[in-house]
Order: C-alpha cells, then sequence, then structure tokens
C-alpha cells in the first residue's frame, strides 16, 4: 500500500503489516467520529511510530552513559564559543533514547505534515462527486439490459430517489476516514523508522521542540560507530558539536521554524491530483490478479503535479535547509582545526549519510517529494566558509540576524560574487530590515527570476 509522497511499509513481513493496518481500520470503524473530520489519523500515526520503535528496540540509558555525553557537550560548547559569537542555549545536554526523541518531536511534526495531508485531502475530495452528482447517477443502458426488467426497472427507481445520496453519503466519509488512517499508519511507520536513525534532537535540521531541548541519542551514536575506523569517543564528540551549533542557531533564530512551515504550506496549497491518471489505473485493475494491484496502487499514481508555485516553495525549503547545513558544517570544521584529526573523515561521513537518505531527507522527501541535493549542501558550506574568511565570524553571522538577509539561490550559485557585494553598511540594512514586516508575515529571501 502508499500514498502520496512517498510514505510506504519498509518491512518484509507483509502478512503482519496487513493485520496491523486492518485492526486500525477495525478500530476506526468501530469509533467512526474519531478520524472523519481530520485528514490524519494522529492516534493511528502515534500508535504506529510506537509500534515500529518497539519492533526496532530501545535500549535505555545508563549513568555512565549520561556521564560521557555530558562531558563531550561541555568540551564541544567550550571550543563553540571560538568559532561563532551566537550564545549557547541555556540547556543542559543530556543522553535520551529514542522514544524520547520520537514523544517530544511528535508535536512539531504534527505541524510540518498537516497542512500537505490537508492539500492532498481537499485535490482528492475535490475529484469526489458531490450530493447532487451522487443523485443523478445513472447505470449504463448496456449494463441495465442485461438485467431482468423487473430489477432494472427498481434499480433506475433507487438511483432516482432522494434516499440514495443520503446512503452514499456515509460511504464517502468512510472513505475520507479509512484515507486519514493509512496516512496516520504510513507517516507514523516512516517517524519510527527514522527514530533509530537520528543521532541528536537537531539532526533533522530544524528546530523540533519549543523548550530548545538538546540531546543525544546515544544507542544511535552507536550504531553509527559500527563499520567506522573513527573512536566512539570522537564520534559522540563531534555529534556533541553538531548538536550545539544547531542549538545556538535555532535559539538565535527564533522564525525558522515559522519559514520552514510557511514553505510546506505554500507548497500544500496547491496539490493537485490527476485524477484521469488514477481512472486509467483502475480501469487496468484485474481483481484476480493481486500482483498487478500492488503495482498499479504502489506506483507513482497518486503523485500531484508540480505547480509553479510548488516548485517555488520547494526550492525556497530546500535553500534553507542548504543554509542551516551549511552554517553548521562551517562553524564545526573550523572548531575541529587542530583538535580533532579525525573530524575531516567524520565530515565525510555525514556527507555522505546525508546524500544517501539521512533523516531530514528521508522526511522531506517523503513529505513534499524534496531531493535534497548534496551539490547545495556543499555550495552553501563554501559560501559560509567564504564569509567567514573574508568578512569575518561577526558578519557572517549577522546574516542570521533577519531571513531578508540570509543568501539566495543566486547567491549560493557565486559565492563569490556574494561575499564580495559585502561592502555594505550590514548593520544598517539589519535596521532597516527589521522596520519591514516580521519573519511570520513574510517569505524567505525573494529568488532571483533566473535561477
Amino acid at each position: 500500500m502508499s500514498i502520496p509522497f512517498g510514505f510506504s511499509p519498509q518491512g518484509n513481513d507483509n502478512n503482519n503489516e496487513l493485520a496491523a493496518m486492518f485492526e486500525q481500520m477495525g478500530r476506526m470503524l468501530r469509533q467512526p467520529d474519531q478520524a472523519s473530520n481530520a485528514s490524519v489519523n494522529w492516534e493511528s500515526a502515534r500508535d504506529t511510530s510506537r509500534q515500529t520503535l518497539s519492533g526496532l528496540g530501545d535500549p535505555g540509558v545508563t549513568p555512565d552513559q549520561s556521564a560521557r555525553v555530558s562531558a563531550a557537550a561541555e568540551l564541544a560548547q567550550s571550543w563553540l564559543e571560538e568559532v561563532t559569537h551566537l550564545p549557547a542555549a541555556d540547556v543542559a545536554v543530556t543522553a535520551t533514547t529514542r522514544t524520547h526523541w520520537l514523544e517530544s518531536t511528535f508535536h512539531a511534526w504534527r505541524a510540518i505534515v498537516e497542512p500537505v495531508a490537508d492539500g492532498v485531502a481537499n485535490a482528492m475530495s475535490g475529484s469526489m462527486p458531490t450530493q447532487d452528482e451522487l443523485a443523478n447517477i445513472e447505470l449504463p443502458e448496456e449494463l441495465l439490459a442485461g438485467l431482468p426488467e423487473e430489477i432494472a426497472t427498481q434499480m433506475r427507481e433507487m438511483l432516482a430517489s432522494p434516499e440514495m445520496s443520503s446512503m452514499l453519503a456515509p460511504l464517502m466519509n468512510m472513505a475520507k476516514s479509512m484515507g486519514a488512517t493509512l496516512f496516520g499508519n504510513q507517516f507514523g511507520q516512516a517517524l519510527g523508522e527514522i527514530s533509530a536513525d537520528v543521532l541528536c534532537m537537531s539532526d533533522v535540521g530544524i528546530p523540533l521542540t519549543d523548550n530548545a531541548e538538546s540531546a543525544l541519542i546515544f544507542h544511535n551514536i552507536e550504531n553509527l560507530c559500527e563499520g567506522l575506523s573513527v573512536s566512539f569517543d570522537d564520534v559522540l564528540l563531534y555529534v556533541a558539536l553538531r548538536e550545539g551549533a544547531h542549538q545556538r542557531l535555532f535559539a538565535h533564530t527564533t522564525w525558522l521554524r515559522s519559514q520552514i512551515l510557511a514553505a510546506v504550506s505554500d507548497y500544500a496549497r496547491g496539490v493537485q491530483i490527476d485524477t484521469g491518471r488514477i481512472q486509467a489505473a483502475v480501469a487496468e485493475i484485474d481483481p484476480a490478479n493481486l500482483d498487478n494491484v500492488q503495482d498499479i496502487f504502489g506506483s507513482d499514481v497518486f503523485e500531484p503535479t508540480l505547480t509553479a508555485e510548488q516548485e517555488s516553495a520547494l526550492e525556497r525549503l530546500e535553500l534553507l535547509l542548504a543554509l542551516i547545513e551549511g552554517w553548521v558544517t562551517t562553524v564545526v570544521s573550523a572548531a575541529c582545526v587542530n583538535r580533532l584529526p579525525s573530524s575531516v573523515a567524520l565530515e565525510e561521513t555525514f556527507r555522505r549519510r546525508r546524500a544517501t537518505g539521512g533523516p531530514a531527507e528521508k522526511l522531506f522527501a517523503g513529505l513534499v517529494g524534496l531531493q535534497i541535493r548534496p551539490r547545495r549542501l556543499r555550495e552553501a558550506a563554501t559560501l559560509w566558509n567564504e564569509l567567514t574568511e573574508q568578512r569575518g565570524i561577526d558578519e557572517r553571522d549577522a546574516l542570521w540576524s533577519h531571513p531578508d538577509l540570509l543568501p539566495t539561490t543566486a547567491d549560493i550559485d557565486n559565492p563569490e560574487g556574494f561575499v564580495a557585494g559585502q561592502t555594505h553598511d550590514l548593520m544598517a540594512e539589519l535596521h532597516e530590515a527589521m522596520e519591514t514586516p516580521g519573519p511570520d508575515e513574510g517569505e524567505l529571501p525573494c529568488q532571483d527570476s533566473s535561477s
């Protein structure tokens, strides 16, 4: 079973997956009002994420592991003080579990996912027949001709009766509820699987908690070390540096989450479903061939068609994610110089991890079809490096004071030109930007029309 945007079960036991899905459906049908007004059944999403994580396992945290995380975080913060002037968040860095990450970020994921799910639901419902259309359904005469005249007459009268639409309306509501449950199940499974990959609270690259919580998922870091020719202590320190850099940036740029949500919402408003493609696929279904059915509904038949506005929203989202990752990479690399010899290998490990689909890539690819290009991440890091060398730490970090000051897509394409153009009075531009509508009301930096 597959839904728009690529969330789909990854396990191998199809019987167990089907059993779990039908159990969720049965629960929904026993409580029909539970998800009827929502595009996502969030109770199903939470239950499925917990069940998925339970199957993967979640070792607890020992006092010794907590002490090692605290020591690594303390050292990381002292190194970061020298390479960024953004202050550290006033929170303790702790060792935590997969379950804690899942529970503490669930609310943020709901805010990110819901606009897209609503967009899909609205697009699908827009293709469904209205109450008046249901009342005017007519069966093909060639179909009725094969029935006894008495039965054909009764069917014509039944379809013409006012009770017909009232009979079909509950079925339409049930279909909507089933869609909400399926979306919840599949998103919950994706989130449960990702909880076994994330290394820290900020590993996805966006702020996911309201209280600026900072923590490392100890067991996942242990798993990352398998196959690496780098000591666990070095990996732990490197992850602590990345977590510390992210949290400093998130604490300073309180508008980041609203900008990300704005880009996702802009994408969601333009969701369109090609109903003609769905009808053509349904016509090809062979009920006697289950593989045929699975192939059709597992294909891109439900994939939305992108509009120009949606492509612009995805470009803004990719830009912001690349700027965040590029800045963190630049700051952490500077902190490690002459201190952590393995940092070069670890930076390459993290680059490959993102290129092959890290937590951020999996979530945004599944949610809005955004493929974050590794080249874009490298270009963003190059721009921040150039700024650091040519303009200094203060001016580099001051660009995060307001979204209108951030580099644009065109700037990332031409980092040397952007850095060379930073000859104006940055603080004067900052004051001017602060007089414009706040970040919640605006967009990300304007994009060059040629980008």
